[in-house]
């Protein structure tokens, strides 16, 4: 571990630990993967607890298997669990006073309730048996902190996910070179597998989806075989944690029909308007909306049927994410003033009080950008990593050209 993983990861759980004094809370438990290792340079392979105290050091709580694996990683102290992890865990809450023993009389409950300070917990993982097991009764929910700082990527993460691009559309490239019609999409999915673990990826995806399957690009399953015609393939790799997730279409057997060129020019024509309005400080809802009115223009807006994008790190869906406004909520407020018969002036005011400012694209985002039309039996779609910077620089390079789609 070099000193600026050191820094940066104190510098993590600093912040955490600041946002948890500004809530008034205990401490924080975390039990996602994920989290711990944006925090500690440990990635559990087994259920591990961070336990993190708002005024004292953290301390990881690790299984005996990951034992020695999590001690050479760690940036905070490790406890080895016992078998019972989920017990270790929670004495080591009792004892860092981030909880308090569960009351023997309804009195002191009700004391209990009242006096303790809330325990941070990320509720939109940490299970119901668990919640049950350490007997929480005043919390909060951390999940937004959490996420608020791994959307944006410093320098290191940003050459992580490079280097998994970089690794995915050279395995991607390979696999290119080896399609043969009648070849499963499994084998092709393998061929690209394979490769990208030589290139040096820990873990890598491909889904392979031929002729009438494109439609299907969303399918878990890939029982289909290579036939002429379009050829879509998501790809991409996990190096030290983080993700790349590309796609990319290719023709197969003969040059590509002028209808599904129509189509495919036009999704790069959305994808480079949305690039447009990917800058800094530019409305988070931009690339959606652009992407929609290229498709609108042409009667082909239903056939985008989900978000133009959204960000990736340690997962492949992470915040933000790149989509519309919050539709509605305008329009009921209306029909509620309207209903009430306050007038068009209290309206203009209830606008300007409740106004909020829209969220905005920052200086270490990454994001997927991915413009995609599907019909019945054709799916068209060109996904590309963008990280946000002065302006837009696309990490992924595996050709989009028209000239290149034949194989």
């Amino acid at each position: 571990m070099n000193k600026q993983q050191l820094m940066t990861g104190w510098k993590r759980i600093l912040s955490l630990q600041q946002r948890a004094r500004d809530r008034y809370l205990s401490g924080m438990l975390i039990h996602k993967p994920e989290n711990i290792y944006y925090l500690t340079s440990v990635y559990p392979s087994e259920p591990s607890f961070l336990i993190l105290p708002a005024d004292d050091e953290p301390e990881l709580v690790a299984p005996r298997s990951i034992l020695v694996e999590a001690k050479n990683d760690s940036l905070v102290p490790v406890v080895p669990g016992d078998l019972n992890i989920a017990r270790t865990a929670y004495d080591r809450l009792l004892a860092k006073k981030l909880l308090k023993k569960a009351p023997d009389t309804v009195v002191k409950g009700i004391f209990r309730k009242v006096s303790e300070s809330p325990i941070g917990l990320e509720l939109n993982y940490l299970s119901v048996f668990l919640f049950n097991f350490f007997n929480i009764r005043n919390y909060a929910d951390i999940s937004v902190e959490i996420n608020s700082l791994r959307e944006i990527k410093d320098s290191f993460e940003a050459e992580l996910i490079g280097k998994a691009c970089r690794i995915a559309d050279q395995a991607m490239e390979y696999a290119r070179g080896r399609i043969v019609l009648g070849m499963t999409e499994k084998k092709l999915s393998g061929i690209f597998d394979s490769r990208a673990k030589a290139l040096g990826a820990e873990e890598s995806r491909c889904r392979v989806r031929s002729g009438e399957n494109t439609s299907l690009a969303y399918s878990r399953w890939m029982d289909g075989e290579l036939v002429k015609g379009p050829l879509l393939v998501e790809y991409g790799a996990r190096v030290k944690g983080y993700w790349s997730e590309m796609t990319r279409m290719f023709y197969l057997g003969s040059r590509p029909e002028t209808s599904f060129l129509e189509k495919y020019n036009l999704l790069l024509n959305a994808r480079c308007q949305a690039l447009e309005c990917m800058h800094p400080g530019q409305s988070i809802f931009g690339p959606e909306s652009r992407i929609r009115e290229v498709f609108r223009e042409k009667g082909l807006e239903k056939n985008m049927i989900y978000t133009a994008g959204h960000g990736i790190g340690l997962e492949i869906h992470e915040e933000p994410l790149l989509g519309s406004p919050p539709a509605g909520k305008e329009r009921e407020e209306k029909s509620l003033l309207e209903k009430s018969g306050l007038g068009s002036s209290l309206l203009s005011l209830s606008k300007e009080v409740g106004k909020t400012k829209e969220p905005e694209l920052q200086k270490g985002h990454i994001v997927a950008l991915e413009p995609a039309l599907f019909f019945p039996g054709l799916g068209v779609c060109v996904k590309d990593i963008v990280r946000i910077s002065d302006k837009p620089v696309l990490l992924s390079t595996l050709s989009t050209h028209p000239d290149d789609l034949l194989v």
